[in-house]
């Protein structure tokens, strides 16, 4: 494939009402304000790796661990988050661009920020003449998203290692000091990761040998033990390994040094985060991928797969994803067997990449359902019963005869969460699904955890303030799209009396309440206003979709469903004046954050004021005047900027003018 184009992008001004430099401090001391009141600690951007923008620079996808994602983070600052929901970060293939189907441990290198490889804080290792050529165009439009290239972007980023390694390689080899700078780096990851990275980059090679991860039809049987046989020291392992290696070396060895290379942006981000006070939440994948299958074999459960009872084409979902052994997790002693070694590690590696974690389907670290996969048999699209053998793990008492499951949550991953000072309340604790009775009794009896309130299906009212509260997640379709469905629109959730009673509870209030409900009857966007003000008076930790904060009328990823444009959505480069334009416009669909803080700080001041009623009838009136009169600065604040952003900015019609928007 022909990947030499230049970036022509030719951005045109925008003149939109921006916040103005000596706006910012006292807008952004209003919306702090507001939290406050609110009692909310987190507020956290759902934003994967690849929909970060680019800067100007196209690679293909975008990058968390870019200069581009400083920018956007300082961006978020203002607008009141402190932290960011990513993705799962790990290594990706062509086949499979979900960050679902990716490596645990091998860093993703499609989030390499290339053009640092130009400068000389590296080396200069990467030639500007080879960076230019590879950059893609990037479409001028005026919509507030982009979508990534994927298959460009694997391309451009293995030209680009593969030279950036020869080049050091070459340096080195001159006694360039820069160079061995930068070697004395990669020699101390060489001896903390390198086995990992070899063992990983054979993998690599061996799928592209067969053009598959299914190593179960690799046509060699030592290709399919070739890990295990090389740790038994058998002939035709290491026979096999100097084959790859003379045929395949370099390869493997760009692999490394691209490890190398990501490993040492993410912690350079991860220290400019530290400065500005923000979070990357890491995702934590419930499962493994092929490759740590194929390298941990004997921690794993041979034959059988994890999976979900419902929601699946076939009637159960079979994800097909590698299950720890629970014969494997613990010692006699007690100590961590090789299984409970792996998720050890597995969670001690999220948090090289963020401060915090999500745990993915809690449900499959304490009671999963698993199925044996050669019980599988599919006849005419429909799956056999009568052969396919399923169940939670406690109910399979044959294959974890130890209640080893069981222990995982309280022996590995409490201890982990908090040896990283983190407050297992404070973790985001994905616990939908079909739950068990033993997933019940550890998870909420034993350990009273946290959960997700997601505001699609469920009203915030009595959720608990530790759960994550949300609206939608990185499965949904944005909350302008969800409300135009039939079954959101009539569900309880959604329901118009609810939101404008639950929002405008006090009964002095009942014109404005009577008000209210009619704007959310006749205009989808305030309904949609409406259940972001409700989620701001739920919890202390909230998170909003990147998609809704910029009103992009687009979907991320079809939970459930294959579209080509899964897993693609993404900031386009010129987000900031596309939010600021949006807001602006006779239909906005971006959240206006003031706005939005206004609606919940007045809810909760109703609440205060109901609540206050029941337990001080006789003052009840005196209470509310006092409340009023106290929480007036900030609703008048936090209306003025509501408003700020709101306006609209004449065309400039001379030079004079256009600088003083600009």
């Amino acid at each position: 494939m022909q990947v030499s184009k230049i970036n022509t992008q030719n951005y045109t001004p925008s003149f939109s009402r921006r916040l103005r430099e000596h706006e910012k401090a006292e807008y952004n001391a209003a919306i702090d304000e507001a939290k406050k009141y609110l009692g909310i600690e987190t507020v956290s951007m759902i934003i994967h790796g690849s929909c970060y923008p680019e800067n100007g620079e196209n690679t293909g996808v975008g990058s968390p661990f870019s200069k581009a994602a400083e920018e956007l983070i300082k961006f978020e600052k203002l607008h009141g988050f402190n932290a960011n929901q990513l993705g799962p970060n790990g290594e990706i293939t062509r086949g499979e661009i979900s960050p679902y189907s990716g490596t645990v441990f091998a860093r993703n290198h499609l989030f390499i920020e290339l053009s640092d490889l130009t400068t000389e804080k590296y080396g200069k290792i990467l030639s500007k003449r080879t960076y230019n050529n590879l950059l893609l165009n990037s479409p001028i439009n005026d919509k507030n998203y982009t979508y990534s290239e994927f298959f460009e972007a694997f391309e451009i980023y293995d030209i680009a290692i593969k030279e950036a390694y020869k080049n050091f390689q070459e340096k080195l080899n001159i006694g360039d000091p820069k160079a061995i700078a930068l070697n004395k780096e990669y020699t101390a990851f060489k001896n903390r990761k390198g086995t990992e990275a070899i063992e990983e980059g054979l993998f690599q090679v061996l799928t592209h040998t067969y053009g598959t991860m299914d190593v179960k039809v690799w046509e060699k049987d030592v290709d399919r033990n070739l890990i295990q046989m090389l740790r038994e020291r058998d002939p035709r392992a290491i026979a096999r390994y100097n084959q790859l290696m003379a045929r395949s070396g370099d390869d493997i060895k760009a692999f490394i040094f691209g490890q190398f290379i990501a490993d040492k942006q993410i912690k350079e981000n991860k220290d400019f985060r530290k400065k500005e006070n923000f979070t990357y939440i890491n995702d934590l994948l419930v499962g493994f991928s092929p490759s740590e299958e194929w390298i941990h074999r004997d921690a794993f459960l041979k034959g059988f797969k994890l999976g979900c009872p419902e929601g699946g084409k076939l009637g159960p979902q079979l994800w097909g994803i590698p299950v720890l052994d629970p014969k494997k997790l613990f010692n006699a002693d007690g100590s961590l067997g090789p299984a409970g070694k792996l998720l050890k590690n597995k969670i001690e590696s999220a948090f090289e990449i963020g401060e915090n974690i999500r745990v993915d389907h809690a449900l499959g670290l304490i009671d999963p359902y698993i199925y044996d996969e050669n019980s599988v048999s599919i006849t005419n699209g429909y799956l056999d019963r009568s052969k396919f053998y399923a169940n939670n793990i406690s109910q399979l008492p044959h294959l974890d005869p130890d209640k080893n499951y069981q222990k995982i949550l309280e022996t590995i991953v409490l201890p982990v969460l908090r040896e990283h000072n983190i407050d297992p309340d404070n973790a985001v604790w994905e616990d939908l699904g079909n739950q068990t009775g033993t997933f019940n009794w550890i998870y909420y009896q034993r350990n009273n955890l946290p959960g997700i309130t997601q505001l699609e299906w469920s009203r915030g009212e009595r959720s608990p303030r530790k759960n994550t509260a949300l609206v939608g997640s990185h499965d949904s379709d944005p909350a302008i799209k969800m409300v135009q469905k039939d079954w959101v629109r009539n569900s309880g959730a959604w329901n118009v009396d609810y939101l404008a009673g639950y929002l405008n509870c006090d009964p002095s209030r009942s014109e404005e309440r009577q008000k209210f409900k009619e704007k959310i009857i006749q205009s989808p966007l305030e309904h949609v206003k409406a259940k972001f003000i409700e989620l701001f008076t739920t919890s202390k930790n909230i998170q909003i979709s990147f998609a809704d904060f910029f009103g992009i009328n687009q979907t991320y990823n079809m939970g459930g469903k294959s579209s080509n444009e899964n897993w693609k959505l993404r900031l386009n480069s010129n987000y900031e004046d596309t939010y600021y334009k949006n807001l602006e416009s006779d239909n906005p669909t971006a959240l206006n954050m003031p706005e939005i803080l206004k609606g919940a700080v007045q809810a909760k001041m109703d609440l205060e004021i109901v609540q206050d009623d029941k337990d001080h009838p006789d003052d009840t009136e005196i209470n509310r005047r006092a409340l009023n009169e106290e929480m007036a600065p900030l609703l008048n604040k936090l209306d003025k900027f509501a408003n700020i952003l709101k306006e609209k900015t004449p065309e400039p019609e001379d030079e004079e003018l256009e600088e003083e928007y600009a």
